[in-house]
């Protein structure tokens, strides 16, 4: 089963988020942006919201901050409407929404969806990093990475 997807966020966030998916992997079919900005009042993303939802019985919306106007408003609709294939995934990094949209190509089975969605964003919390962190080592030197220079024709 293909479910619906959706970006819901601040500024022009969600449409950042499908211009990335378009230049990453060619497409967003099946993905929707939903701003929430200047031009738009809580009530009519509510509104285009509440229509995505009750289009859609299948739906994964990603929403840019946990507890955000966004993600408050579009977790209030799906509660009310209590379906069991709608789900909302807050403060979603794109390689998350990547990897998810990536899957849902190829179609989420019913049974198993809550089990990849939970799969899917703890290995996305593993990917969270600071590179200091993670380049420290026993010694007091810290090992710089081998960076071919433009002149020497590796470079990009």
């Amino acid at each position: 089963m293909n479910y619906a997807m959706a970006v819901v966020g601040h500024g022009r966030y969600p449409e950042g988020v499908l211009s990335a998916l378009k230049l990453l992997i060619g497409t967003t079919d099946g993905m929707t942006a939903f701003n929430l900005d200047e031009t738009t009042t809580h009530e009519q993303f509510e509104q285009r919201l509440k229509t995505f939802l009750d289009e859609n019985d299948h739906a994964l919306v990603f929403a840019d901050m946990t507890g955000g106007a966004p993600h408050q408003i579009v977790a209030r609709l799906m509660l009310e409407q209590n379906r069991p294939h709608q789900y909302i995934i807050s403060s979603a990094p794109l390689n998350l929404i990547l990897d998810l949209y990536a899957k849902n190509m190829g179609g989420f089975d019913d049974a198993s969806v809550d089990e990849t969605l939970r799969h899917t964003v703890t290995l996305s919390k593993e990917l969270i990093e600071i590179l200091p962190d993670r380049m420290k080592t026993n010694s007091d030197e810290v090992p710089v990475p081998d960076i071919k220079h433009e002149d020497e024709g590796d470079g990009i």
